[in-house]
């Protein structure tokens, strides 16, 4: 009689077992304790259907104080992210994925700093036929629920942001622009016409004074070899008049 009892209560405590799974496999993230303030990729896996039909949407409310929150690709399905009536509602949409087989969809985001405190992700998992509403946060700790939302813990100390290194400094020295000076006024000068060029006679071309020496210029020419030229037909013609005068004033006592 006793053994009778023991297997009937076995019995139902499996058929019990056997319904309860599906509504008992909770979706946790990975991780489920986190440091506050941090930036990290959040994995919320899915571990069944709708009794028996596969999902095909799921639709997750960010807590508030999470920023920055980026839906991972995941093959199959199409992800998207969008604010409505001040909440932020991240969604998978595609599959489907069949009732008893797991799928994990991951969402990168920042962490509230707030450290000690546990935040929550309600979650709606729509399938063909059916859904389930993984909304329920307790009231007290402890309390055991049917359909309990997503939880993380966070810990202390807050996450600092890492700052942008700056940008390495050049060992080179600054390059600092050459002083430089005025340069004297172009000076304009008139040239005849030379017989290695083809400017015009009468031409005046400029000629720019420079701190620097024309290494194509020769000695003796242009300007320099005009003037000595003046100076020694000035001073033939000087020694001409000198000689003409002498000659007059010896043939002028010879007369007189």
């Amino acid at each position: 009689m006793i053994r009778r009892f023991v297997l009937a209560a076995a019995a139902c405590s499996a058929a019990l077992f056997a319904v309860a799974g599906p509504v008992s496999a909770h979706i946790d993230p990975n991780p489920t304790e986190a440091q506050s303030g941090s930036r990290l990729t959040v994995g919320f896996t899915v571990e069944h259907g709708c009794d028996g039909s596969p999902t095909v949407q799921l639709d997750m409310r960010l807590p508030e104080g999470v920023t920055d929150a980026v839906p991972e690709p995941a093959q199959g399905w199409n992800d998207s992210i969008e604010t409505v009536d001040g909440d932020t509602i991240v969604t998978f949409e595609g599959g489907p994925l069949a009732d008893d087989v797991e799928g994990t969809f991951d969402v990168t985001m920042t962490l509230p700093p707030t450290p000690d405190t546990t935040i929550f992700f309600p979650f709606v998992q729509r399938c063909e036929v059916g859904e389930i509403r993984w909304i329920g946060v307790p009231v007290e700790p402890g309390d055991e629920l049917d359909e309990p939302a997503p939880a993380m813990a966070l810990t202390g100390p807050v996450a600092v942001a890492t700052a942008t290194e700056p940008a390495a400094e050049s060992t080179e020295p600054a390059a600092t622009e050459p002083t430089t000076t005025d340069a004297p006024e172009t000076m304009m000068v008139a040239t005849g016409p030379s017989p290695d060029t083809t400017a015009t006679p009468g031409t005046i071309e400029p000629v720019v004074a420079s701190t620097g020496i024309d290494k194509d210029a020769s000695p003796g020419t242009g300007t320099v070899g005009f003037i000595v030229t003046m100076a020694v037909v000035i001073a033939l013609s000087g020694f001409v008049v000198y000689r003409a005068r002498r000659a007059r004033a010896r043939i002028a006592s010879e007369m007189g």
